[in-house]
């Protein structure tokens, strides 16, 4: 993301605008400049037709250019966060809520397993209109040393809308797990990304994606053994700038049928929809194929 002025004063200056207003004129905005723009829609449009051959030149432009809208409406979800599903806001329909509250009327602790899948925080604040408040487990973020002021100064502001929605802690990987197992024995719900990948990651496991294999951390799986909890998994959709579903789906209790269970949905969601999935700039390093080609 370039440092320039649209995270210092374009995507502020936007949440300060009624209804939603900010949804409808973000994408104009875009998140990053002219050049950086063209650079990524080459990357994605070249990324589409690798993995979808049987794809158009159309659909790949427009799936390229929806994924660069749902990059720029994501800023301004973070920027005004408490507004999504609000009177001033843009509208969120919950469907499975009823697989939730029969997590929480166990009075147990849960994991609710999220992935890098299109408008990803309006599950969260889907849940808390609910009433429920959460924990956030993710991947190292505010600890970057090579954040510049501008971008460490809006990530702080984003982070600490959706503190401030969850009502709960942020925590990284980078820190103890500690109070996360606590928490869960303590009947905590936390919050956890599945897809993610980082290069110091050891312990993987390889799930059938896309015709080839993707390799994940089983860190969820472990982490449900030890404390004995469940799991339910959410997933985001937009059906508009300023309309958005969310999805719940119960899930096995075997934690390692249930991460299975969510990267199935994963791959049907992102065949659906690929411009959706976030995680295309790190498919090389966590995808091979299975038919002895080398990697994309």
């Amino acid at each position: 993301m370039s440092n320039d002025w649209r995270m210092q004063y374009g995507y502020p200056g936007l949440a300060r605008l009624p209804g939603t207003l900010p949804w409808k004129l973000a994408p104009r905005l875009g998140r990053d400049r002219r050049e950086a723009r063209r650079s990524t829609e080459h990357f994605l449009l070249m990324r589409f037709e690798q993995m979808f051959p049987e794809s158009t030149p159309e659909q790949r432009v427009q799936w390229a250019r929806a994924h660069m809208d749902m990059l720029a409406l994501e800023m301004i979800d973070g920027t005004a966060l408490p507004r999504l599903g609000g009177a001033n806001g843009p509208s969120i329909e919950l469907e499975g809520w009823d697989h939730v509250q029969r997590l929480v009327d166990r009075k147990k602790g849960f994991i609710i397993v999220l992935t890098h899948f299109d408008r990803l925080m309006t599950s969260l604040v889907a849940f808390a209109r609910k009433g429920l408040k959460m924990n956030a487990l993710t991947m190292p973020v505010l600890d970057n040393p090579d954040l510049d002021p501008v971008h460490r100064r809006f990530l702080t502001r984003k982070v600490n809308n959706l503190v401030g929605v969850m009502q709960g802690q942020y925590r990284s990987t980078s820190e103890s797990l500690r109070p996360v197992h606590e928490g869960l024995a303590a009947g905590e719900v936390w919050i956890i990304l599945a897809d993610v990948w980082q290069p110091t990651f050891g312990r993987l496991r390889k799930h059938p994606f896309l015709g080839g294999e993707i390799s994940l951390p089983t860190g969820i799986e472990r982490l449900a053994k030890s404390t004995g909890v469940s799991l339910v998994h959410a997933i985001s959709y937009t059906q508009g700038v300023d309309r958005l579903t969310v999805d719940v789906d119960p899930l096995p209790e075997d934690p390692k049928a249930a991460v299975d269970a969510v990267i199935k949905r994963l791959e049907r969601d992102v065949r659906e929809r690929p411009w959706a999935w976030w995680q295309w700039g790190v498919l090389d390093n966590m995808w091979r194929r299975t038919n002895g080609e080398e990697r994309l």
